[in-house]
């Protein structure tokens, strides 16, 4: 036949060998195929599903045989749907007979078969028919390199039964294309991972609504039987449950050792707002995060009620561990346990923030009411898209509330900390008054003593310097986002300018091309003093040598703060009354802009939770000194742990450290002042009180 060069038409014709290449591409292993058949007979609106293994359990070898008692497929679904990979059968019907949502919406489930098996044999009775039909797949047919996909056929007969044998499906894959194992002592599948897996599948379903059963060998039977999560998971210490709503309203009960409740703010259900003041775009989600604190002695009392050593009670929680999502009921697998990186945020707070290991969670979303929280094309993962952000943002948000209700527990004895500097504690002087009262005549002990106190002075002030640069540190890697983004615009404009620049250069010459060229160097050299600027203004916070005091202006100090954060403020569309005037200091001012640094980074966070975005700083002259006073119109301080926001590594940030109101507390006491949170003030949110009392005079003497 003629063919004709100039143009033409053809289609594509897949070699065989794409069944068994997309199965090994879509599908990473057995035990997530395994679970892309249980789904569908999830969707076939089976109760029970049956998974039995035959040794022996090496390649070629063996069987798997899956079984449920579901509505069964006829002649016409078998080969109109199943045979048809990437049907959209489920895409025009996504409830079954029972009103499930279906599950398996890409059709890969032929593809799981072959993974798992060399030859699949499906023997199916459909629902209020008395034919059984048999289906025959030989998966190592299709890894012929020379044959085309509409070239292998697929075997199958109808047969007519005698009595009706019930419904259902069965699939029966001969020929493991793996070794499976008992655990993970080696490179293999394991029988302990594929029940800690189906375990997690059918955690938010009723057993009497879907229940899967696992059938092995008698040496095996420890891990054979019904599918049930371990006992201990209905004992945790904390637990938090409840839902957000598309409006970001959270509603949530928490339940600990000594407190029962709902999560409310001022009398009213918590608001989650993200970044800039947005409404998550997630969509609404239910969540369950049960928490268990670890330590031996946390765990002994449970190891004694379910008659277990503490090492079974770990082995369990380590099996159930993480946060998972579960759409229309059945559990999103993704590639790592930890998708919320919970273990590398507890790094930075470990005393405050929960690892993996301690939290059971479950997220339920719909794929109807979630639309851009979609599975990837290998069901391994979320597709990242801005939703699934705005998912991980909500949830670290909840999650912090559950922290700081576990940490209020387990420190009830800590005593409020109200700006003390931690140096006022070390003081050796009434030890030296005792001794000299009570030894006055002993010269070598008073001699002892002098010397004692001044190694004693000498190196706590050592150690007040080498603090002193890390609070620089610490300040500094909350600019760094600052740097970062209000950095970016002047060197992208710098760039290209300079390619405007260049561009033009390789035009034509004369009086037009200066003309063009000054514009742009002008534009070049306005940007670089903007990065100058914003350098000059972060200079203070070097790791450099402390430097001496020097006489400012604390209205000055207040305002380069505020200048450090000038891009935010406009973004977020706060209103900023700053004080007027000259109310002379002598000061470090590296040291008094960390307090007022840490103060506004606070204060902005909190202030993208409302509406209103206010700010007000005022100045007050005392006979002891100076009062500033700093005043928000966020959502303020709740009640109950207002006696502990000025403790070291306590946040009720999603991501916060818990240093920076440390950090301004312990600066103002090196000025014999504090810091404390007033009752109330100018504005509604919280209100911060800063007291100096050193190196303040009105002409900047002590």
């Amino acid at each position: 036949m003629a063919v004709n060069p100039k143009s033409g038409s053809a289609t594509f014709r897949p070699r065989a060998r794409i069944i068994q290449a997309l199965g090994r591409d879509l599908i990473s292993n057995e035990v997530i195929a395994i679970q892309e058949l249980i789904k569908n007979a999830y969707d076939a609106d089976a109760t029970r599903v049956t998974i039995t293994f035959e040794e022996p359990f090496t390649p070629a070898h063996g069987a798997v045989t899956i079984s449920d008692n579901g509505d069964g497929m006829d002649l016409k679904v078998i080969r109109g749907a199943w045979m048809e990979p990437a049907t959209i059968s489920k895409l025009r019907k996504k409830k079954t007979r029972k009103g499930r949502r279906v599950t398996g919406e890409k059709g890969i489930g032929r593809f799981a078969a072959a993974r798992i098996a060399r030859v699949l044999e499906m023997t199916t009775n459909p629902r209020g028919s008395s034919k059984q039909i048999h289906v025959r797949f030989d998966w190592g047919a299709f890894e012929d390199e020379s044959r085309y996909l509409d070239e292998i056929k697929c075997k199958w007969r109808v047969e007519s039964l005698s009595s009706s044998r019930g419904h259902g499906a069965t699939l029966r894959m001969i020929g493991l294309n793996d070794e499976w194992d008992e655990d993970q002592q080696r490179d293999m599948t394991s029988f302990s991972d594929l029940r800690a897996e189906l375990s997690r599948l059918v955690a938010p379903l009723q057993k009497d609504e879907f229940a899967i059963e696992l059938r092995l060998p008698p040496r095996l039977k420890a891990m054979a039987g019904l599918i049930t999560p371990p006992e201990v998971l209905g004992k945790p210490h904390y637990r938090l449950h409840g839902s957000v709503n598309s409006k970001g309203q959270l509603t949530a009960f928490y339940e600990g050792p000594n407190e029962t409740g709902e999560l409310l703010d001022d009398g009213k259900k918590p608001l989650i707002l993200l970044q800039g003041g947005r409404k998550p775009s997630c969509g609404p989600f239910s969540f369950e995060f049960r928490v268990w604190d670890r330590q031996r002695d946390d765990l002994q009392p449970l190891a004694e009620a379910f008659n277990a050593t503490i090492r079974d009670i770990r082995r369990d929680l380590d099996a159930a561990s993480g946060i998972s999502v579960y759409r229309d009921r059945f559990r999103v697998l993704v590639p790592e346990q930890d998708w919320l990186r919970l273990d590398l945020r507890r790094v930075q707070n470990p005393t405050l923030r929960l690892s993996n290991n301690q939290i059971v969670g479950r997220i339920s979303i719909s794929a109807d009411r979630n639309p851009g929280l979609k599975d990837q094309t290998n069901r391994q993962g979320i597709v990242d898209t801005p939703q699934l952000e705005d998912l991980k943002a909500t949830l670290m948000e909840i999650l912090s509330k559950l922290e700081v209700k576990r940490d209020n527990h387990r420190r009830q004895a800590r005593t409020q900390a109200t700006g003390v500097g931690i140096f006022e504690k070390l003081q050796i002087a009434p030890i030296r008054a005792y001794l000299v009262q009570r030894y006055p005549h002993d010269r070598e002990l008073l001699s002892f003593v002098d010397r004692a106190s001044r190694t004693f002075e000498e190196g706590v002030g050592e150690v007040q310097q080498v603090l002193a640069r890390y609070r620089r540190l610490a300040t500094l890697g909350q600019l760094i986002d600052v740097v970062l983004h209000e950095g970016r615009t002047p060197i992208s404009t710098i760039r290209n300018e300079m390619d405007l620049a260049m561009g033009d250069l390789s035009k034509a010459g004369g009086t037009q091309i200066n003309d063009q060229l000054s514009g742009r160097f002008r534009v070049i050299t306005e940007q670089t003093e903007m990065l100058s600027l914003l350098f000059k203004r972060l200079a203070p916070f070097s790791g450099r040598r402390r430097g001496r005091p020097s006489k400012i202006t604390l209205e000055r100090i207040i305002r380069n703060s505020f200048d450090l954060y000038a891009q935010k403020i406009r973004e977020l569309g706060v209103t900023v009354s700053l004080p007027e005037g000259e109310t002379w200091v002598t000061v470090d001012p590296s040291e008094m802009q960390m307090i007022f640094v840490n103060l506004l980074d606070n204060a902005l966070h909190w202030l993208e939770k409302v509406k209103d975005r206010q700010i007000v700083i005022l100045i007050r002259k005392l006979d002891v000194g100076l009062q500033v006073t700093f005043s928000d119109s966020g959502p303020g301080v709740p009640e109950d742990i207002r006696e502990r926001i000025f403790e070291p590594y306590f946040s009720t940030k999603a991501e916060g450290i818990g240093l920076g109101l440390t950090i301004a507390g312990e600066t103002a006491a090196e000025y014999e002042g504090g810091l404390e949170l007033m009752a109330n003030g100018p504005l509604a949110g919280a209100t911060f009180r800063i007291l100096l009392r050193k190196r303040l005079g009105a002409d900047g003497d002590e």
